[in-house]
């Protein structure tokens, strides 16, 4: 009987054991399905709070901003790997967003250089204002560049590319200078012509003028110096003024004659052998040159020595 009672205790002992047993890891297990449940909700939170400040961030129109809150993804990525309680699901959507973030710069600066790249013979047959706008595409693209190093590449591909870049710059750079000197070298045969046509105009008006101003001279015959002038003959030699002087021999051993230039007509009078009357007359007309001197020619009329007056040209009497 007490054998018996012994047995029923100890059955009832392991069963209650076995319940605080059981009692105990369920109630551990609740706990630890309610704390992972809580470590589960803070992951949610935390990636829904990532989510939602990247479509933020994606809505941007600015590159430059857009750009800074990459650089702020990253800052806060490297932080969270830091710490103690970090979950792998986080670290995860950091890494996939910002190599979106990523791929957006580089893949427009791709399309940027794609645009602005220019094969041998498109660089041969293409408009000087076309390669300059290509050339300034580059340039722009080197500065988006450089704002970009230290967030969207890492030093190898930032090298790789900006090599091209500038490899492509230089031979733009090149080919304008050819087309410049080009330009130069095109421009100078037509600059020469033109010129030569000018001064070929500008001596044409010249002799135009020069022509103009000796009919002018021409016509007023001895009106601008000296329209009225008296001669004295003296030993067979007669002069009018200081400007114009003229030659003519005379017979009568000094007497004298007079000379009168009038608009342009010249008289000259030599009185007969015997000194009784009036000699003849000669008239001539009078021609001014270009110098502003006179001449006058005798235009066949004779004296009584039968010789005709004629005028000089200013210089020898």
């Amino acid at each position: 009987m007490k054998r018996r009672k012994l047995v029923l205790i100890s059955l009832a002992v392991i069963v209650v054991i076995a319940a605080l047993i059981f009692g105990v890891a369920r109630h551990n297990k609740t706990q630890a399905e309610q704390a992972m449940q809580a470590r589960n909700a803070k992951v949610d939170q935390t990636l829904t709070a990532i989510r939602t400040q990247h479509k933020k961030n994606v809505a941007l129109k600015d590159d430059a901003k857009r750009l800074q809150a990459l650089a702020n993804l990253e800052t806060r990525s490297e932080a969270y790997s830091l710490r103690a309680d970090r979950k792998q699901p986080v670290i995860a959507l950091y890494k996939e967003l910002i190599n979106k973030e990523k791929a957006y710069f580089t893949d427009k600066n791709q399309k940027s250089l794609k645009k602005n790249k220019l094969t041998d013979d498109q660089l041969k047959d293409i408009k000087k204002k076309d390669l300059q706008a290509k050339l300034a595409g580059l340039n722009a693209l080197t500065d988006v560049l450089n704002t970009q190093r230290d967030i969207v590449y890492n030093d190898k591909n930032f090298k790789t590319l900006s090599t091209e870049i500038q490899h492509l710059s230089e031979r733009y750079a090149e080919r304008l200078r050819q087309m410049t000197q080009d330009e130069g070298q095109a421009s100078q045969p037509a600059e020469s012509s033109n010129t030569a046509s000018e001064s070929q105009g500008q001596q044409d008006q010249t002799d135009q003028s020069a022509s103009g101003q000796s009919a002018d001279t021409s016509q007023s015959g001895n009106v601008d110096n000296g329209q009225t002038g008296t001669g004295t003959s003296s030993g067979g030699y007669g002069y009018n003024n200081t400007w114009n002087s003229w030659y003519a021999p005379n017979n009568n051993g000094g007497n004298s004659g007079s000379v009168t230039d009038n608009s342009g007509a010249g008289t000259t009078t030599t009185p007969n052998v015997d000194n009784s009357g009036t000699g003849a007359t000669d008239q001539g007309a009078s021609t001014g040159a270009d110098d502003g001197n006179q001449s006058s020619s005798a235009t066949g009329n004779t004296g009584i020595d039968g010789q005709a007056s004629s005028g000089a040209d200013g210089t020898n009497p």
